[in-house]
């Protein structure tokens, strides 16, 4: 028999399917579902939270501590899931199980169109930013314009590619750090990039569904580094790019620009007389 699930994937597990996968599917229209009333990450969480820990009588903060996924159970983490997965595969309507939720948080649902539960959930007001919400759930508000929903169900997760163990346990720190969606989704895409290579933050952007700007503002400030090495991101010209709130390219590089390169270097990561970067921008994001 093999041993059950640890937290930390656990967590992965239940981060990727409701904050890249049911969204995609809800963007793509997938026929699993008759419709689509919610698109939003935290749309789903709460739907899904509310009928697992909630039990479909109360709203799910009236039971747990947030942030919900760095408090629940293993237990609770699994029955999420699978009903995430079932939703899904359209063995659950979602349509019915987001009017249990919006009902015991004494809102009607029958008259919302796709889409209007995202503005109006928890007691909002429509209108209200989205990072009220995010904020109960435990994540911090992200800034307009910074996010673009996934364009596919394309996801960084703790599966998608083959990793040591101390890869699967930093992907672990991201997922229940508490940082915004987005930042978790660019950090998660960084631990990918291996050692002698580099990509660029167009590539990383391509990837996310995103633009290189809200990539290289969700990399500021790393918590993670080196582990998750955002020194391997350069610009897209073959330019240093930035680190450490300095940008490269122009004129005498500081400190931090020339520790990024020494890194890089250290990896075999060659640059030629003009300090452009040498071989073809690494791509393999899963």
């Amino acid at each position: 028999m093999s041993p059950p699930p640890s937290l930390p994937l656990l967590r992965t597990t239940w981060t990727t399917l409701y904050s890249h996968t049911l969204p995609a599917l809800a963007l793509s229209h997938a026929p699993s579902q008759p419709t689509w009333p919610v698109h939003l990450d935290h749309c789903f969480a709460r739907i899904i939270y509310d009928a697992v820990i909630g039990e479909g009588v109360t709203p799910w903060p009236t039971r747990l501590q947030s942030p919900a996924v760095a408090h629940m159970s293993a237990a609770q983490l699994q029955a999420c899931i699978a009903m995430g997965e079932a939703i899904a595969a359209g063995r659950v309507v979602l349509a019915e199980v987001d009017e249990r939720s919006l009902a015991v948080r004494g809102k009607k649902g029958k008259k919302r169109k796709l889409g209007d539960g995202d503005g109006q959930e928890g007691g909002r007001k429509k209108g209200e930013r989205d990072g009220d919400i995010r904020a109960v759930m435990g994540f911090a508000a992200e800034k307009r314009g910074e996010v673009t929903p996934p364009r596919t169900a394309r996801s960084a997760s703790l599966s998608s590619s083959p990793a040591t163990d101390a890869d699967q346990d930093t992907r672990a720190l991201i997922v229940s750090s508490g940082l915004s969606p987005f930042r978790q989704r660019v950090l998660l895409a960084l631990t990918q990039v291996p050692p002698g290579k580099y990509t660029t933050y167009a590539a990383l952007a391509d990837f996310l569904g995103s633009v290189p700007r809200a990539v290289g503002n969700a990399m500021r400030n790393n918590p993670f580094a080196p582990a998750v090495p955002c020194h391997r991101v350069l610009a897209a010209d073959g330019g240093i790019g930035g680190f450490g709130g300095e940008w490269g390219g122009k004129g005498d590089e500081g400190e931090r620009i020339r520790k990024k390169r020494e890194l890089l270097r250290s990896e075999g990561v060659r640059f030629d007389g003009r300090g452009r970067v040498v071989g073809g921008v690494w791509r393999g994001f899963v």
